[in-house]
């Protein structure tokens, strides 16, 4: 799996972050002190001041906006490119259907599919109705030579990691031995409030 994609999420939900806790914080300075809104003030003007001079002295033969504005149209062209590119990169590697054969043998050649949700209820057979889990979410990603599984399984609060994990596994082998196919798979076991607060009679 490719963990690009990944980490550029992890990277830009850290600076927006920084930035709303600046944002925030400086909001919340100028709220409560009085000589840092007057600063905050002071430089603003400042600031303006620098800005307006820089245009008046950017300004195009001719004409009465700044070049300036252009650089910044450029950039937020390129700042729009930069988030369609990191849109289309996401979920890069995940697949659709699990198996996707052609067969040309036989008295009605035909392709044969067996879509990710088939896999899921496999496993939720195989598992049965055990009342620690809560739910399990299955995708699949293409690799050489045989597509993989990551298997999102959300136990109760309490529930053994390490058993509930043998018992997917086990189910996932299984269902693999089912279908004829092989290939890696992860578990990811997964808490959250729903964890925490799910009803005792739910159950897979």
């Amino acid at each position: 799996m490719n963990r690009t994609p990944r980490m550029l999420n992890r990277v830009i939900l850290v600076v927006l972050g920084v930035l709303l806790l600046a944002c925030g914080l400086n909001l919340l300075l100028v709220a409560v002190s009085a000589d840092y809104a007057q600063g905050w003030r002071n430089t603003a003007a400042n600031v303006g001041t620098w800005f307006d001079a820089v245009l008046a002295q950017t300004t195009l033969p001719g004409q009465s906006d700044s070049w300036l504005w252009i650089v910044v149209a450029a950039l937020l062209i390129c700042l729009i490119l930069l988030m369609l590119w990191w849109i289309a990169v996401q979920g890069r590697g995940r697949g659709g259907d699990y198996v996707s054969v052609f067969l040309p043998e036989g008295p009605v050649p035909g392709r044969v599919e067996i879509s990710q949700s088939t896999v899921e209820q496999a496993l939720r057979h195989y598992l049965g109705k055990r009342r620690d889990v809560l739910s399990i979410n299955v995708s699949v990603w293409s690799l050489d030579p045989e597509a993989g599984l990551r298997i999102k399984v959300q136990p109760r609060k309490g529930t053994a990691p390490g058993a509930l994990g043998r018992d997917v596994a086990r189910a996932a082998r299984l269902t693999q031995d089912a279908l004829g196919v092989g290939g890696p798979v992860v578990i990811y076991l997964v808490a959250g409030a729903r964890s925490r607060f799910a009803r005792t009679e739910r159950v897979l």
